[in-house]
């Protein structure tokens, strides 16, 4: 075989239009093509992969030759100008007003979040959240190229306070510094400092007397931090058992302080953070808090997400994540809000926050497990470019070190959403409805026996 190549060429110029919020620099540092160099279509096609993930645009289709044109340089021999026609995409959000969640209950809020800070690239949240049953303030910020290098470092602070309905409150004030830097094509490495206080108020009675289900006026809530409320048999009972007293926090008059180091590994092809529809994600991290506090323990988690194309308006995603929780050090008991639950729309769909998960024979209260195993699936169809149709299919099981995971055990949900971009919030919202098939046991949080269907309306996405 006789070959003979063609003429090289070479990259001229690179022109981005209709970028009228980010920066030139933002763009062109997710660039793959260089002026100057050879000029290669791979190239071209991994940069708009990488611009299609920033979420900043309007997705660009690697085919379109009206948002991606190249032609030959005027007056210049073998050079190519490469022109990237893009449309911005609001990524702030600026919300104020008042609403209603299964999270929060009835609350109201002041808030602004963007992805994309003065058209630099730059994250940061400024949240004042007051509610029945929530407050949340938070401040945070994310610098995905410090000092113009690829290095991604920023900051979170916050407090936050959350009613679990029929259980009890809790109260937490902390933060957190993070930095980045890649390892590999869309792969990341990151490392994370926390620290956080907790406080738990409010704790349901059944926890500490589950006959109080059958007294005249039924079950009340207690506070933590006086234990001369308890009376003095229960009390000097639930000294003798040391599961309850310390997940509880009674002896630590309702106080946790957690110091922990996070190193994670994330590898990330999704074509879209909002409408996904091909590509894989892969999160590997480890919680170490080692580092002080009162609590100690380590928290592995594994997280896989794929999405493949099937048709030009169809796709299909699955997420499969194992989360594992064990003491370490002078910590015997986690305390119960570091154990592990599932329930609501971010992993069983059908079934209320927190409900799925080891319970207590006797009251029915969920006190969570040490281990998890989760599954979904998703078929997406797109109606038009920012509204879905979604069928999905979610498993799964909260165990503890003594139950090993069986089919039996798993809680399943089914059915289907619909999944809606607001232009004006710039999140997704979902009208989600949902049938339980494998429901045994479960009891939503008025502590009735969970619903066959169930409709709820939420924001974002489950995974």
């Amino acid at each position: 075989m006789r070959v003979q190549e063609g003429t090289q060429y070479f990259v001229n110029r690179i022109t981005f239009v209709g970028n009228t919020t980010t920066r030139d620099n933002v763009i062109r540092r997710e660039m793959r093509l260089v002026e100057g160099a050879v000029f290669n279509t791979e190239a071209l096609k991994y940069s708009v992969r990488r611009l299609n993930q920033l979420g900043y645009f309007e997705q660009i289709n690697e085919q379109d030759q009206q948002a991606i044109k190249t032609e030959k340089a005027a007056d210049r021999e073998n050079q190519m100008d490469v022109t990237l026609t893009l449309k911005e995409q609001n990524r702030n959000q600026l919300t104020f007003g008042a609403g209603v969640s299964q999270y929060e209950g009835v609350f109201g809020q002041l808030a602004f979040q963007t992805a994309n800070f003065l058209g630099r690239g730059e994250s940061l949240t400024l949240s004042l959240q007051a509610g029945d049953r929530a407050q949340n303030y938070q401040l945070a910020f994310t610098e995905p190229f410090l000092f113009e290098r690829n290095i991604t470092a920023g900051f979170d602070v916050f407090k936050r306070s959350l009613q679990y309905i029929g259980y009890y409150t809790q109260k937490s004030t902390g933060g957190n510094i993070m930095t980045g830097f890649p390892v590999a094509d869309f792969s990341r490495v990151f490392v994370q400092y926390a620290y956080e206080a907790t406080r738990m108020s409010d704790l349901n009675e059944a926890f500490i007397d589950p006959n109080c289900f059958l007294r005249e006026g039924g079950c009340t809530t207690i506070s933590l931090t006086d234990l001369s409320t308890i009376n003095a048999d229960t009390l000097e009972n639930l000294r003798r058992n040391p599961f309850v007293f310390d997940s509880l926090l009674l002896g630590a008059g309702g106080r946790r302080t957690v110091s922990k180091i996070v190193p994670s590994f994330v590898h990330n092809t999704v074509d879209n953070p909002i409408f996904p529809n091909v590509g894989e994600r892969l999160t590997l991290s480890i919680d170490l808090a080692m580092l002080g506090g009162n609590t100690q323990f380590y928290k592995p988690r594994v997280e896989g997400i794929k999405f493949f194309r099937h048709t030009s308006r169809t796709s299909i995603g699955f997420r499969g994540l194992y989360e594992f929780i064990a003491p370490v050090g002078d910590t015997t008991t986690l305390p119960i809000f570091e154990k592990l639950y599932m329930g609501g729309e971010y992993t069983i769909r059908g079934f209320d926050i927190r409900s799925v998960g080891p319970s207590d024979p006797t009251t029915g209260l969920v006190l969570g497990g040490n281990k998890s195993l989760l599954f979904n699936a998703e078929y997406l169809f797109s109606i038009v470019s920012q509204v879905r149709l979604i069928a999905f299919y979610d498993a799964g099981q909260v165990a503890d070190d003594r139950q090993p995971f069986a089919m039996k055990n798993f809680r399943t949900s089914t059915g289907a959403e619909v999944r809606f971009f607001m232009p004006v919030l710039n999140v997704p919202f979902r009208l989600i409805f949902a049938a339980n098939p494998q429901r045994a046991g479960v009891l939503d949080n008025s502590f009735r026996p969970a619903k066959n269907f169930t409709f709820r309306f939420a924001v974002g996405s489950t995974f």
